[in-house]
């Protein structure tokens, strides 16, 4: 689905709440030959949709908790991993061909590319935004195998300083698996529960957006257009994201 802020779609169903009690205020007055258009069928489904809102609202939290944890583990490797560059440089026997597979790796680990100048953009919304990112930070993980294998791999590398040790990057790898495992695992629950709203609101055959419109068509045959109640409920909008 195309980015929209979340108070869009709370903005539809707030309003459908607005029109059903305009509607209702109404009474006898309005009589649709429509059955969809009865208040009943209405208020079903402003109710399914506050609902399927609030759904949505409550698996927010732990997956902007896990996003947030996730850069917790990965924003500082720029910095871990231009202090390990140093430490493999000063190891002895390390070749220029090694430093160069050493940055390839590093690039990698980094989410960057090799400089092409070339910008890049990338989008943080969303369903396939969401699905490049995570496959960025799962790419990144699995980077740092051959980060570690380089390291295992290279005769003489054995610092003395623990943050530069195989077994701390070891420990960092399982962290980074563990911390987007969590971004995926809050997400499918978040995704499935936007997806069922979504379909309430815009796609289904009786979504709230046309179900509403029309209501608001029929109003239109049934007020005065110099009446207050006309003027107010011309002002209520739905509107498809």
């Amino acid at each position: 689905m195309a980015s929209t802020s979340e108070k869009g779609h709370a903005k539809n169903i707030a309003n459908a709440n607005l029109l059903n009690t305009y509607i209702s205020d109404l009474g006898a007055v309005y009589n649709p030959s429509n059955p969809k258009l009865f208040l009943a069928n209405l208020q079903t489904i402003y109710t399914n949709s506050f609902s399927q809102q609030q759904a949505v609202n409550t698996l927010v939290a732990p997956y902007s908790v896990a996003v947030d944890s996730r850069e917790i583990i990965f924003k500082p490797l720029n910095r871990e991993l231009t202090k390990l560059r140093k430490a493999y440089k000063a190891t002895e026997g390390v070749t220029q061909v090694q430093l160069e597979d050493f940055m390839t790796i590093v690039r990698k680990l980094k989410g960057l590319k090799k400089p092409t100048g070339t910008p890049t953009t990338e989008t943080k919304d969303g369903q396939d935004s969401h699905s490049t990112s995570q496959m960025s930070y799962d790419q990144r993980t699995n980077t740092m195998d051959l980060l570690i294998s380089l390291l295992q791999n290279t005769p003489n590398y054995n610092p003395n300083e623990n943050e530069y040790k195989v077994a701390t990057y070891q420990a960092k790898k399982a962290s980074m698996l563990q911390s987007t495992q969590a971004v995926a695992d809050t997400f499918v629950p978040l995704n499935s529960a936007r997806s069922t709203r979504n379909n309430t609101l815009y796609y289904s055959e009786d979504n709230l957006v046309d179900t509403f419109n029309k209501a608001k068509d029929y109003l239109f045959t049934i007020l005065d257009s110099s009446s207050a109640q006309y003027k107010a409920i011309s002002k209520i909008k739905f509107k498809k994201a």
